[in-house]
């Protein structure tokens, strides 16, 4: 993927690629960001076809729909988006908690608009949830960059930590 990105980006013309390599992460981020909110639109509405729009089945779509999208958002974010390494299960597993953490807040905030506007209003399910995707996807680009895939010499600099 990354010898994908790399090609095409040195095949564009030169003011495109200096504009793409200065705001990398971000376009990266909504490229990513589509396709999380594809697998998320997918695996909402497939099982809603069959379940239907009830509260009950509301929470269940909404639910698996987020477990989905966040797995998928968190490794393409992780690799291709932030480019985060971590060397040691231990620091993989607390950026992987962390990112579910921030994401927790927005699986609530999704689910809260869902079931008010969609289902309590009775506005269109699916309009809906189009317009709850980009205020997450907003929200959730800011949590990453500033907590959870934060670079780790901005992080050890912070708590006084300079490698000395």
């Amino acid at each position: 993927m990354e010898k994908i990105i790399l090609w095409l980006a040195n095949h564009m013309p030169k003011s495109l690629r200096n504009l793409y390599f200065r705001y990398e992460a971000l376009i990266l981020y909504l490229i990513f960001g589509g396709l999380t909110t594809v697998v998320s639109f997918i695996t909402q509405f497939i099982p809603a076809y069959f379940l239907g729009t009830g509260a009950v089945a509301t929470v269940f779509c909404t639910t698996f729909s987020w477990i989905c999208a966040v797995t998928f958002a968190f490794f393409t974010n992780k690799k291709y988006v932030f480019k985060s390494q971590t060397h040691s299960k231990r620091a993989f597993w607390i950026e992987f908690l962390s990112f579910y953490g921030a994401r927790l807040v927005s699986y609530f905030l999704e689910l809260a608009i869902m079931l008010i506007f969609a289902t309590w209003l009775g506005l269109n399910y699916y309009g809906v949830k189009i317009c709850a995707q980009i205020f997450i996807v907003l929200s959730n680009y800011l949590f990453s960059k500033l907590f959870v895939f934060k670079k780790r010499d901005q992080v050890s600099s912070e708590n006084g930590n300079d490698g000395k």
